[in-house]
């Protein structure tokens, strides 16, 4: 799936443009910042959290929310990896250095910008703007001129394979006893069904295309394949924090790394391993709209 500039070669074996190496120090800080989040919410929380301001949520313990992302990581490292490497090839270095500093700006200011909007209707727009057309046309106008600062290989494997752990993370972080349950009450059919479209297109492919496709491949490059993961997972999860939090802004950080953070873990680990951008838009729109779609279906079976 292409959606962005950019390369993508065959499966071949690691040369030596495939980027930095990992510095240990650097994966233990941002490690036990997670860590640290997962404890501290669950310490300040043992009732459990409630995932969504709508009527008719319940707590859910923390470590039940995270069994979804647990199985899908251990499951992604499970499967076959599939024939050749995903390296993340450096083709022009100093646009690479250039390119994620912009794409870190963009992500950082996202947030930055959302508690200063006019409607709250503003924030698809801002999100598709931001996450859609700016980087994207940006990074193609730039790949047009000059040529694309990092491809990306793509190891050759069976389809079912990304598919499996996609799934799962999907349908058990929205579905059944891990999820964080469903809204006492729906919006009207249509309303809803815009709104759901919005947000796949905004949040399930938009957040795809710049945390993963864009930042995480550049910051592999960068610093070293799993402290590019874990950067753009840790800012993935600080985006979610004034959206998803009510209390002091350093706890509704924590608990956003604790909870959407680990989720970019595990969505950063199905980008790594195979390069299937569309595995992690699967995901990613199934923990937003699973109930949506079950919701949807059941209305429309009642009709009929």
């Amino acid at each position: 799936m292409r959606t962005v500039p950019g390369s993508v070669l065959p499966a071949a074996p690691p040369d030596r443009d495939g980027g930095a190496r990992d510095r240990p120090v650097v994966l233990v800080l941002l490690a036990a910042v997670f860590v640290l989040a997962v404890v501290v919410t669950t310490a300040r929380n043992p009732d459990g959290v409630v995932v969504s301001a709508d009527p008719g949520y319940a707590p859910v313990p923390v470590p039940l929310l995270l069994v979804p992302t647990v199985l899908a990581v251990v499951l992604t490292l499970l499967l076959p990896r599939g024939a050749g490497d995903a390296q993340a090839v450096v083709r022009r270095p100093r646009a690479l250095r250039g390119e994620t500093a912009a794409l870190l700006a963009v992500v950082i200011a996202f947030p930055l910008l959302v508690p200063v909007l006019p409607r709250p209707e503003d924030y698809v727009l801002l999100k598709a703007v931001l996450f859609l057309l700016v980087p994207c046309l940006g990074l193609w106008l730039v790949a047009r001129r000059r040529g694309a600062s990092v491809a990306i290989r793509r190891p050759g494997v069976r389809w079912w394979v990304p598919v499996t752990p996609a799934l799962l993370l999907g349908v058990l972080s929205s579905i059944g006893p891990f999820s964080g349950g469903v809204p006492a009450s729906w919006p009207p059919l249509v309303p809803l069904l815009i709104a759901a479209t919005a947000t796949a297109i905004t949040a399930g492919v938009g957040e795809e295309v710049v945390y993963r496709r864009l930042l995480q491949t550049r910051l592999e490059a960068v610093t070293g394949p799993w402290s590019g993961l874990l950067i753009a997972a840790l800012l993935f999860g600080l985006m979610h924090a004034a959206s998803h939090g009510g209390g002091a802004l350093w706890e509704d950080a924590l608990q956003a790394l604790a909870l959407q953070g680990t989720t970019g873990i595990a969505l950063g680990l199905l980008w790594a391993r195979w390069r299937r951008l569309w595995a992690c838009v699967l995901a990613h729109i199934l923990l937003n709209g699973a109930t949506v779609l079950l919701h949807v279906v059941g209305t429309v079976a009642s009709a009929l």
